[in-house]
């Protein structure tokens, strides 16, 4: 049987000194490693990573893990009371502007008050050079420990900003963690997954029918801050000579459709993906399964977005997830206001969209209302086969 414990940590303290708190949910398994870190909902209106963490709930206590586990759903309050009227305006906080989801810090780049780095992966890896793997990756874990303590230390004095306080809650929970996955919904989407290149296995065995490549540089996302500086880590033991120390943790963004939309039965479906995934980290037991169909991949740098050519209500032509050739139409833009010749006819209002590339048509703009220039679609282009 698996040892469950619940904590709360605050993300947010109120004007009023309310402290808006996060659900923490420990499962301790039979040992305490391999650790899997999963949060959802730290944007708003991106509800179905819930479903799918407490559908993880009933498959856990069916079967009880070999490693550990941090389930944080609910793990931004902020953006999740951010409702205006009847619609949830979560991605960008209000307090700041900036995108929840944007604001981690890199912990082997440059600190947040001057260029140099809160650990020095360099410098740790010259120290460390006759240390074994073992000893280099607790010891690593240990001074990213350290630094995000030094930040915690520092806030006493200076005071900690609203947008570091959740990112720093959440990143002394993930600094324990060997893979993290981060749960978000897409526009209108499909299920995809953001996963650092090269991990083709760790791909199949989400089963996800789309993965997009992310390189190993730091953009504030926290599937980068849980990876990158692993990432720093095994590139500067390479530049000293050793090839044996590999990047010890991975990090996922786990987009698991459309936001807005929240269903229990897709969340058990969702969950059997995501622990096909934990079994290849051998978090739980056995083998991962084998994909059901086949899986697209691309680089990142190939995934591309068309902005919106005209103003207008978007008619989708193609859903998405639909394979396409260039030069197929994959949605019209509609503006009544366009038909300026009389007798008026429909097709006036048509501004025609159609793909610059052949790829693969993954996500559409979350609104059918849209201004001239904003990402009407995004697209998978030079894909393989994973």
């Amino acid at each position: 049987m698996a040892r469950w414990e619940r904590k709360d940590v605050t993300v947010r303290t109120m004007a009023t000194g309310h402290e808006l708190t996060a659900p923490v949910f420990y499962c301790h398994g039979k040992n305490e490693r391999p650790l899997a870190y999963l949060q959802a909902n730290v944007h708003g209106a991106e509800l179905q990573g819930n479903a799918a963490i407490l559908a993880l709930f009933d498959l856990l206590d069916r079967e009880p893990p070999k490693g550990s586990l941090i389930l944080v759903p609910r793990v931004n309050p902020v953006g999740e009371n951010q409702q205006i009227g009847d619609y949830v305006q979560g991605v960008y906080d209000f307090a700041s502007g900036l995108n929840f989801n944007r604001g981690y810090l890199y912990l082997t780049g440059p600190s947040r008050s001057s260029s140099a780095c809160y650990v020095d992966a360099d410098a740790f890896a010259a120290a460390n050079l006759d240390s074994t793997p073992q000893q280099i990756r607790d010891g690593f874990r240990e001074a990213l420990q350290a630094a995000l303590e030094t930040i915690r230390d520092d806030s006493k004095t200076w005071g900690l900003d609203a947008r570091l306080e959740l990112a720093l809650a959440v990143q002394e929970l993930v600094v324990e963690a060997d893979v993290v996955m981060d749960l978000h919904t897409g526009d209108r989407a499909p299920r995809y997954l953001y996963t650092p290149a090269g991990m083709r296995g760790a791909a199949r065995a989400f089963g996800i029918p789309f993965v997009l490549e992310v390189p190993p540089r730091f953009g504030g996302a926290l599937d980068e801050a849980a990876f990158v500086p692993w990432q720093d880590l095994s590139d500067a033991f390479h530049r000293l000579g050793r090839e044996d120390v590999p990047r010890f943790v991975d990090g996922f963004t786990v987009e698991l459709g459309s936001m807005n939309t929240f269903s229990m039965l897709q969340g058990v479906e969702d969950a059997k993906r995501i622990a096909s995934a934990l079994r290849h980290y051998g978090v739980l037991e056995g083998l991962p399964d084998e994909p059901a169909y086949k899986i697209a991949g691309c680089a990142i740098a190939d995934y591309r977005s068309i902005m919106a050519p005209a103003g207008g209500l978007v008619d989708p032509v193609v859903t998405p997830g639909t394979p396409v050739r260039k030069g197929d139409l994959i949605a019209r833009i509609v503006d009544v206001s366009r038909c300026r010749r009389m007798p008026p006819l429909s097709s006036h209002a048509v501004v025609e969209v159609r793909a610059p590339e052949s790829g693969v048509v993954l996500l559409f703009h979350a609104f059918s209302s849209v201004p001239k220039g904003v990402r009407l679609v995004s697209m998978m282009t030079n894909t393989f086969t994973i």
